[in-house]
């Protein structure tokens, strides 16, 4: 099974018609040489087959949603045969929001793929390439810490990080404890490095930031170097982003939204768009979102609020229906494939239980 087709330089990406990408990718994922464990054993199980029912992005619905084995299987049964010999991929975790966390691969050829997207949207939103950037965002077993680290790189930055534990805030929320003094402890590191450095961009959650603007001389200290600003983990509200578009009126801010169960984060379709009228696209033919009625698993109209459905396919990974634990305004995307969305929130429960958003 020639994998030339799903492996497109990004540069070919634009030229190949989508529905004859999607259907070499599912040559590749249900064949028995070159398919992952996992997915040969749920074709068995499925009523339908994937190679003559599948016919269009649109029918992605019909598989079934894999979350519960990616929480359960050994990682080796999600790797595609096809990659035997390859350099192992990394494995990165979800924030384990809604149940225990879930284990994705990344090919190498994927990082690369989605970070040559990143670093040119950075460019074009204005980042301050060169100058020292602050983050402060999940490392460890999430995806986010390592691509950071990548972008900071290619943008010729110096990067200082303030590692996060979303899982442990979460954890204490749940139980019915305060967030607090975790973000007392966060902040006081922020402003070891605040002090210290002439910090030119930062990428933190809102409630870490808004907590940081309580503190007047870390804020004063930013105000006169911050270029640019970006914020994910979290919900951004319009209230808090206009008290931070106030304080700092010479920063480009960015509200970032993607997913761990996608292997990358939308793409803005204006990066410099302030957030509140901020529209994500995704990735088409390899990321695909879709806004469902949760109750009809059919796509609500445009301009209306439903639930976000992600899809991801690649050589590597396969998740054709995960539904997200965010609800979004549904938004006609370019080319007609997927949905492109606007105003992301989380929902308030999902798979029976909470939504707990803590500082992540």
């Amino acid at each position: 099974m020639p994998r030339s087709l799903i492996d497109l330089e990004l540069e070919d990406a634009a030229k190949i018609d989508p529905d004859e990408y999607l259907q070499a990718a599912l040559r590749w994922h249900f064949s028995e040489e070159t398919g992952s464990p996992l997915w040969l054993e749920l074709a068995r199980d499925l009523d339908f087959d994937p190679l003559t029912d599948v016919r269009s992005f649109d029918d992605l619905g019909r598989f079934p949603d894999i979350a519960r084995h990616l929480r359960e299987r050994p990682v080796e049964d999600l790797l595609p045969r096809g990659l035997a010999g390859e350099p192992a991929p990394s494995v990165f975790e979800t924030g384990g929001t809604t149940g225990s966390p879930k284990r994705l691969v990344y090919t190498d050829r994927w990082v690369q793929r989605a970070l040559a997207w990143k670093a040119d949207e950075l460019r074009e939103a204005g980042f301050p390439a060169g100058a020292p950037w602050l983050v402060a965002m999940p490392s460890g077993p999430h995806a986010f810490g390592h691509t950071t680290r990548l972008q900071a790189k290619a943008l010729g930055s110096v990067l200082h990080t303030v590692d996060l534990d979303p899982r442990w805030v979460k954890k204490l929320i749940a139980a019915g404890g305060s967030a607090d003094d975790y973000l007392a402890h966060v902040i006081d590191q922020l402003g070891h490095v605040i002090r210290s450095q002439r910090i030119a961009a930062v990428t933190t959650t809102p409630p870490i930031f808004a907590e940081l603007l309580l503190d007047e001389e870390l804020t004063d200290r930013l105000r006169h170097s911050l270029r640019y600003l970006a914020f994910a983990g979290a919900h951004l509200d319009d209230d808090t982003y206009d008290l931070i578009a106030e304080t700092f009126p010479d920063a480009v801010v960015q509200n970032i939204y993607g997913s761990t169960m996608v292997l990358t984060t939308a793409r803005l379709r204006t990066p410099t768009a302030p957030p509140p009228s901020a529209v994500y696209d995704g990735y088409p033919p390899f990321v695909v979102f879709s806004v469902l009625d949760p109750d009809t698993g059919e796509p609500v109209e445009y301009g209306r609020r439903g639930q976000v459905r992600m899809s991801h396919i690649s050589s590597g990974v396969f998740i054709p229906n995960n539904l997200e634990r965010d609800s979004a305004i549904r938004v006609a995307a370019p080319g007609g494939i997927g949905d492109a969305l606007s105003s992301p929130r989380p929902l308030a429960a999902f798979e029976g239980e909470q939504v707990v958003q803590g500082v992540y």
